[in-house]
């Protein structure tokens, strides 16, 4: 008996050994937990990075805007981008491929056969940043994150192989005005960041709000493909 009741003993307190082993430690809790550690680490990541694919879409621009709907390329901290844009022109589209280096805008028109310089105001005209900014650490998408207010973890969603999990918060319109110049200042704007905990990485952003007069627009941003090694230069004259 006596050796019976000492096995039982031995057995219990193996799978209490086991069961606190399997435990998160109470700093892998916290940090799983912390919304703001979360967002640190993938601007970070985003400040860090030689290079990241970039994929914007919009919804619900008003037909009265000009603004800035889609864009699809590679940005770098030289900086530099280059990729296709395309802007809403009260109602009407405006596709062209875009190189932004050195300080400059040089955009190919669906209907011209070169490339020419866009100057800032003509961009701002249109509701557009310099495309090499997307990504600057003080004025790119990576400056939305620190500044997003009451951030909250949303929980978590699959994009193909990844595992994202969501954070969401409001911006205010000043926080935008780097890449978004016509968004109103004072106002707030609900956004969610998708981040790779695997690898402290940027997944997705969803923000919407007063971008523009009489509607709330919706931007969606994708990144993928970090830390490529990419050299753009300036467009040769055709």
């Amino acid at each position: 008996m006596t050796r019976l009741v000492a096995v039982l003993t031995i057995g219990l307190l193996a799978l209490t050994g086991c069961s606190d082993d399997n435990k998160p430690t109470p700093d892998q809790t916290t940090q799983a937990a912390d919304p703001v550690s979360l967002l640190t680490a993938a601007k970070k990541t985003l400040d860090e990075t030689a290079s990241v694919h970039v994929v914007l879409d919009s919804r619900d621009i008003p037909d009265t805007a000009q603004a800035l709907s889609k864009g699809d390329g590679v940005v770098t901290h030289a900086p530099a981008f280059t990729g296709k844009l395309s802007f809403d022109n009260k109602g009407s589209m405006i596709d062209g491929d875009v190189v932004a280096v050195g300080g400059k805008v040089y955009v190919k028109l669906s209907f011209t056969q070169s490339f020419i310089e866009f100057s800032p105001k003509q961009l701002a005209d249109l509701g557009a940043p310099d495309p090499s900014t997307f990504i600057d650490p003080a004025k790119g998408i990576g400056s939305w994150l620190p500044a997003l207010k009451n951030p909250v973890l949303k929980g978590e969603s699959r994009r193909g192989t990844v595992i994202v999990t969501e954070i969401s918060g409001t911006v205010t319109g000043a926080t935008l005005a780097g890449l978004f110049p016509k968004a109103q200042a004072t106002q707030q704007f609900p956004a969610t960041f998708g981040i790779d905990k695997d690898n402290n990485r940027l997944v997705s952003v969803m923000i919407s709000g007063p971008f523009y007069a009489g509607a709330t627009t919706t931007y969606d941003i994708t990144f993928d493909r970090y830390g490529e090694q990419v050299t753009i230069t300036k467009p040769s004259p055709s």
